[in-house]
């Protein structure tokens, strides 16, 4: 009987042993699982302005469709190549080994060695790597990584084929560079977002919404925080109506970053507000854009200082050959170390009052670019297409 109550007490103990420790333990983790969730990490990516250093800038070298007619797009390209030489390494996408060697031929034709040129074989069909090429960020480690964007053709539909050919550029280059991949299901092109380096983004609602018809503005947000690592973002209203049918309104004929604090925004004079339809929309859609960043404020909370940049006066009045209004955009520019390409339209039998104000806007963009140098570059056989000069490049950021 004895034993038998011996055998009774040590069960109990154990069982109260075994008790407290799954107590203790329990309560342990029931503490720390709110601590976890109310812990705020870091952002894990950092999606670096185009105004800081850079390690290189991509192109696609274009497909024979845009070097046929009376807009051919390769010289434009070999002036920006040249032009860029002194200041940073040219990634140039090609089809074949056999049109790297073309595209060398015809870089010593026009008396440039491409010495600064690195050629990398990746399958494409068009010229816009702003939008379909890699974007970069970097990790809290100096990694980077490419955000691996879905791309539906600026939501023009079209064919399957062209789509998904365009759609894998910035995948494949990725996998040529070693890089791992960030996928997400967002439909976004790299003309689409501007970044102010700390935290901040600039979309346009018009661009955003189209893309993305069944997610919410906070679904959206969200998805471009997750994968790009901003804190905040601010969404402008539309583009410019000369963009409409091309791109949606794509932010970087608008509105970009000059610096964490500065946003250049594009501006139509008034003397050239009533010229059009297309002039009086935009007019209206940029001052109400003024308005929006007037009133906004960076991932900390500070003002933005912004700089207005006129949008080339009396051009207007001038359309293609298919009735159209090209866009036409000093903020499509190309920034990178030590020197920025602006897009110039100048030419003899044009203004003389379109002449001064480019001067006007070479003198903003070097006070706004300190310590680069402003090249201007006729650009126009790319805008023609639909595009400008920061819609064929892609910058990747220095690591350091």
């Amino acid at each position: 009987m004895i034993k038998d109550k011996r055998i009774y007490v040590i069960l109990a103990f154990f069982a109260i042993l075994i008790i407290t420790v799954v107590a203790i333990k329990y309560n342990n983790w029931a503490l720390r699982k709110p601590e976890n969730y109310k812990v705020k990490r870091p952002a894990p990516y950092t999606f670096p302005g185009e105004f800081e250093k850079q390690q290189a800038i991509w192109m696609q070298w274009p497909s024979e469709i845009y070097n046929t007619g009376n807009r051919p797009v390769y010289p434009v390209i070999i002036n920006m190549v040249k032009a860029l030489d002194p200041y940073i390494r040219v990634k140039l996408i090609s089809q074949s080994e056999e049109e790297i060697e073309q595209i060398r031929a015809i870089f010593n034709k026009h008396g440039y060695l491409g010495t600064n040129v690195d050629y990398y074989i990746i399958n494409h069909r068009s010229i816009w790597t702003r939008d379909v090429g890699p974007i970069f960020v970097k990790d809290r480690y100096s990694g980077m990584s490419v955000v691996n964007f879905n791309f539906n053709n600026y939501s023009r539909g079209g064919n399957h084929h062209y789509i998904n050919v365009e759609g894998q550029v910035d995948k494949l280059t990725a996998q040529a560079l070693k890089l791992p991949l960030i996928n997400t299901n967002l439909i976004s092109e790299g003309g689409a977002i501007e970044s102010n380096g700390k935290g901040t983004l600039m979309i346009t609602e018009s661009v955003a919404l189209t893309r993305n018809p069944k997610l919410s503005k906070k679904q959206i947000e969200n998805e471009y925080k997750r994968v790009l690592g901003v804190k905040k973002i601010i969404w402008l209203k539309k583009g410019l109506a000369e963009d409409d049918q091309i791109t949606n309104g794509h932010i970087d004929e608008i509105a970009r970053f000059s610096s964490p604090n500065t946003i250049l925004l594009a501006q139509v004079l008034p003397e050239d507000r009533y010229i059009n339809s297309i002039s009086q929309k935009s007019y209206l859609r940029l001052e109400d854009n003024y308005r929006i960043l007037l009133n906004s404020t960076d991932q900390d909370g500070m003002k933005f200082r912004i700089v207005r940049i006129p949008m080339p006066t009396t051009l207007y009045g001038e359309a293609d050959n298919q009735g159209k209004i090209p866009v036409r955009s000093y903020l499509n520019y190309v920034v990178t170390n030590g020197a920025i390409l602006m897009q110039t339209y100048w030419i003899p039998g044009r203004s003389n009052k379109l002449k001064n104000l480019e001067k006007e806007v070479r003198t903003i963009f070097k006070k706004e670019f300190p310590g680069r140098t402003v090249i201007g570059i006729n650009a126009e056989n790319v805008n023609l297409w639909g595009g400008g000069m920061h819609c064929i490049t892609q910058h990747m950021p220095a690591i350091k």
